[in-house]
């Protein structure tokens, strides 16, 4: 039932042509910016785009939205957000980190790290006061090769049930387990960095040895 109704989405999304790629991104967009969580999304846009597309419909709406959540924390939801932010100890640190003068350059990390969930990024990325937002949408780009793997993902299993595919299954699974990989490395990395980073933000007090 489920596969049948993405097929029918994907076919209407289709004859739509630019219209179909026009309206799935913006509602990426709304959805990004409204703090729903993407990674369905991001695999849908796989599913009823193929990778290519999907990569191009998905970041448009993923970039578009971004923006339009460091908009509407910043102007219409500080309040919320900022309450969030002051039940949340590891969140508060994080924010204490991007305050630096070269905070910009650890939203890549962020980006990279499966640390923080992506919509908690972006909160606290949008009450950071000394992050400038063309430098916050710049380092965003981080999360691209994330977002390549789960629109991987989605066009596979695509043409796991499409009998007219050419390129072997096996080969695309292949390809989608060499990013994972790729990615896995990668987030790794960036989440010793980015620990290393919020430790140093953490209270003396705080050490295991109480002194």
């Amino acid at each position: 039932m489920f596969q049948s109704l993405v097929e029918q989405v994907g076919d209407v999304l289709r004859q739509l042509g630019f219209w179909g790629w026009l309206l799935f991104g913006l509602l990426y967009a709304l959805a990004v910016t409204f703090y729903v969580p993407g990674s369905l999304l991001t695999i849908l846009g796989g599913v009823l785009f193929g990778l290519r597309a999907g990569v191009v419909v998905v970041l448009a709406g993923a970039f578009l939205g971004i923006a339009g959540n460091w908009f509407l924390t910043r102007w219409w939801l500080r309040p919320w957000a900022q309450r969030r932010l002051e039940k949340n100890p590891p969140l508060q640190r994080l924010e204490q980190v991007l305050s630096r003068d070269e905070g910009w350059k650890l939203v890549a990390l962020l980006r990279l790290s499966p640390l923080f969930p992506f919509v908690l990024v972006n909160l606290v990325c949008a009450l950071t006061s000394n992050l400038r937002l063309p430098a916050y949408m710049a380092s965003s780009a981080a999360m691209i090769p994330g977002t390549f793997l789960y629109i991987s993902i989605g066009a596979t299993a695509r043409d796991a049930f499409n009998a007219e595919v050419e390129q072997p299954l096996w080969l695309q699974v292949a390809g989608v387990a060499a990013t994972f990989a790729v990615v896995w490395l990668v987030g790794r990395t960036a989440s010793r960095v980015l620990r290393q980073q919020l430790d140093q933000e953490q209270p003396s007090g705080n050490s295991p040895s109480g002194n």
